[in-house]
């Protein structure tokens, strides 16, 4: 009897989340008050979500980095026994 591991159906849909969200932010960034001019010079763009655009990159940097150290932490406990 062969026994197969089936993939975790948590990932795929973490990931599904993830570029779902990931479109929502840069769509709305793009279409929402985009064309705004910037007040002290006019040439230049001071969209209006900037602020949601750089926070949610970082969110997604600490998301990043949380679950390297989690999965660094799980390896290390598995090399250790």
């Amino acid at each position: 009897m062969k026994i197969t591991k089936q993939p975790s159906r948590l990932s795929h849909v973490v990931l599904i989340v993830l570029v779902a969200l990931s479109v929502v932010v840069f769509v709305a960034f793009w279409l929402v008050g985009f064309d705004m001019p910037f007040f002290e010079n006019p040439r230049f763009n001071a969209p209006l979500l900037t602020d949601l655009l750089i926070g949610f990159v970082y969110f997604m940097l600490l998301l990043a980095i949380a679950t390297v150290a989690i999965s660094m932490s799980g390896w290390a406990r598995r090399m250790m026994k």
